[in-house]
């Protein structure tokens, strides 16, 4: 089999039938998130009541995602994601690369950063330097950021560096701004719109809506570098549709997680994306090279505050004897009280519901912040809570202002958070 690679984007095949047929078997999955609402569509008597030929239409386009092969066809023949070539057996496997990859030009920093990288974090930016298209693996804490900034800087080519949410997006940009300098860093995203520069953060939502003949398309699609953070915690189709849309001629290609699986059947569509993982950094190994501090933890087990409620319902269930549990309440705001009080340690709790927010701030006797991204007002009056600027929160929380920080998803990833002793999953 000849695999040519004519762009970042499309590696063509010349093979045999049967080289073709066990490549697409190695090639095809099954999207479980898919078959799970082709199954919920199946049992929706409702809507099929309302309207069949809705329901009908639903449930054929629904079928198409369920199962998925990466070979794919145009007017030049068959192809497959040049990712993809990583994870199959290339020993009876010719590949021809005929990218063009621009010379990298490094820049002056703005600020240099304060310390010297760990000797992983340097292995993780040669080896995606080197290898061109590629993804690393690094445990939470470890530093990824740091390595963002440094293989930017090396490159020194027109980069586009992607976050999955508004608050991994303000992060980088003020890192950016600060270490490379105001005057090379552009925004695309949370309001922000400011292209044309060297490195460019964006929010991958935004890249989503960018569409063909425009300034932004125009401007995207002519980039030397596509660099992804948090790349698993992206839905695969999302990515697939930023990375072979808009950027899909772009030819560095770099992608950093701190885990690149997938648990809902798409981990292929995600390699094929991504490329080959050239370092990996698990948190048992960055604990035993004093990387980052060990970790203790414990799982609480507390009992129902509404123990006689029932429901057919399972979500209903969650909420009524989990997330609306009154003793899980207690529990966390007295460890919390104590903690600040007795230890001078602070808090951190992740929260999955406004509500939960709402019964903890009740109870807490020291200083405290929240962060969420509601915006509707009546629903903040029901619930005694304000809006918030969740950066504000996490500033106050990291200055030592306040003890306690109650967020929800709006925090839970990519937010860094330093003077945490505790934090708690409710």
């Amino acid at each position: 089999m000849k695999v040519t690679i004519k762009t970042p984007s499309k590696a063509y095949i010349e093979a045999t039938q049967e080289e073709l047929d066990l490549l697409r078997y190695n090639l095809t999955y099954t999207n479980n998130s898919a078959a799970h609402d082709l199954k919920r569509l199946y049992s929706n008597h409702w809507f099929r009541a309302k309207n069949k030929q809705k329901w009908e239409e639903a449930i054929e386009q629904t079928k198409k995602r369920v199962k998925n092969t990466l070979i794919f066809e145009d007017d030049k023949g068959l192809y497959i994601r040049p990712g993809s070539l990583s994870y199959l057996n290339t020993e009876n496997i010719q590949i021809v690369n005929e990218i063009n990859y621009p010379k990298t030009k490094a820049v002056v920093w703005a600020k240099q950063l304060p310390f010297e990288l760990y000797s992983y974090q340097v292995e993780s930016w040669k080896n995606l330097l080197e290898i061109k298209h590629g993804n690393v693996e690094l445990c939470t804490g470890s530093g990824k950021s740091a390595i963002l900034l440094k293989i930017c800087r090396e490159i020194g080519l027109k980069t586009a560096i992607i976050a999955p949410s508004k608050s991994i997006f303000n992060e980088l940009l003020k890192k950016f701004e600060y270490h490379l300098g105001k005057g090379k860093v552009g925004a695309f995203g949370a309001g922000k719109k400011k292209l044309g520069k060297l490195f460019t953060v964006c929010i991958s939502d935004s890249l989503c809506n960018v569409k063909p003949d425009t300034e932004e398309w125009e401007f995207f699609s002519k980039l030397d570098c596509i660099i992804v953070d948090e790349s698993h915690t992206f839905a695969a189709e999302t990515l697939e549709e930023i990375c072979h849309g808009v950027l899909s001629s772009v030819p560095y290609r770099f992608f950093f997680s701190g885990t690149q699986t997938r648990n809902d059947g798409t981990e292929k569509l995600l390699q094929s994306i991504i490329g080959k993982t050239v370092h990996s950094l698990s948190t048992k190994k960055a604990i035993e090279g004093g990387f980052i501090c060990p970790h203790d933890y414990k799982i609480v087990s507390i009992e129902s505050s509404n123990p006689n409620y029932n429901s057919q319902d399972v979500l209903d269930m969650k909420r009524q004897h989990f997330l609306k549990n009154k003793n899980i309440c207690a529990f966390i705001a007295k460890l919390s009280n104590v903690a600040a009080s007795t230890s001078k340690q602070q808090t951190l709790i992740l929260v999955e519901e406004l509500e939960q927010i709402s019964m903890l701030i009740k109870l807490l006797k020291v200083p405290f912040s929240y962060a969420h991204s509601e915006k509707k007002t009546e629903r903040l009056l029901e619930l005694g809570l304000t809006k918030v600027d969740p950066d504000e929160s996490v500033k106050k929380f990291n200055s030592g202002e306040v003890s306690v920080l109650i967020g929800t998803s709006c925090i839970a990833t990519g937010t860094n958070i330093f003077p945490t002793h505790n934090t708690i999953n409710w």
